[in-house]
């Protein structure tokens, strides 16, 4: 992190002023106003409300609500960010970074983001990342589907089957089922395929650890010379679960919405 602080700041204090004074609308606790988001006849920025409340300042509650069960938001480390807004502002320039590739390596992506991935992990104990690639992507949900489309391209003369065992995150079957070529196919449950002595395919199996939806942790069914497995680690962050042990897999996948909760800027 570097601090400017020999000159008085120039075009980027304005930017931090609009900034903080639109994250100060306090919209009753109940929403946020944004600077990229709804503004009103005026240009002036407006309250965006979550679920179940309404009105200019999200202050009218809706008896009538019904509650996603089924779905999940990471908006309860907000109070964490608010709590430390000024060691986690951001503010940069707008010609930052608007070459395809970094001029020191001429790669797509920033080696000291990857420098920190692999810190965070070894500060995190969850993972370990010495001798191994790091990959990004737009959220954790393109790169599963990327996992299952470089495995499936292995031997292509052989159709692979996508198993897990249930219950399952339903993200793996819809995808594998709306993308599905000649190469893969969704299997269902990796137990019955286990319990299948006829069986004996090709198969890549997600291992969700901890298991979304019931929080287990979870070991993989099926092993074999035929199987291939892609571990979901989305969860697996100590203010979810206990870290037994740091994950040492060949494939493993996190997500920065699960560990700060900035799910809308879809990085896994």
């Amino acid at each position: 992190m570097y601090y400017y602080d020999n000159e008085k700041l120039s075009w980027s204090q304005r930017a931090a002023q609009e900034a903080e004074k639109v994250a100060s609308i306090s919209c009753s606790g109940h929403g946020r106003a944004y600077i990229d988001g709804y503004v009103n006849v005026d240009g002036n920025p407006i309250c965006e409300c979550y679920s179940c409340y309404g009105g200019i300042d999200c202050s009218l509650f809706s008896s009538n609500c019904s509650a996603n069960v089924e779905g999940g938001d990471p908006l309860f480390l907000e109070p964490f960010w608010m709590q430390n807004a000024a060691s986690s502002a951001v503010v940069v320039a707008g010609w930052h970074r608007m070459s395809y590739v970094f001029p020191n390596n001429l790669s797509f992506i920033s080696k000291e983001l990857e420098k920190s991935i692999r810190k965070i992990h070894a500060i995190a104990k969850n993972a370990i990342t010495h001798g191994k690639y790091i990959i990004f992507g737009t959220g954790s949900t393109q790169l599963l589907h990327a996992a299952v489309h470089a495995l499936s391209m292995d031997n292509k003369n052989s159709t692979k089957v996508v198993a897990n065992k249930i219950p399952y995150y339903s993200l793996y079957k819809l995808q594998t089922e709306y993308f599905q070529t000649r190469n893969c196919e969704f299997g269902g449950d990796s137990s019955m395929l286990k319990n299948n002595s006829d069986f004996a395919g090709n198969v890549i199996e997600f291992v969700t650890s901890p298991n979304n939806p019931d929080g287990n942790l979870e070991s993989p069914v099926l092993n074999g010379p035929n199987v291939k497995h892609i571990y979901d680690h989305a969860y697996y962050w100590s203010h979810y679960t206990a870290i037994p042990a740091p994950a040492d897999e060949d494939l493993m996948i996190f997500s920065m919405s699960k560990l700060t909760g900035h799910a809308g800027s879809r990085f896994g």
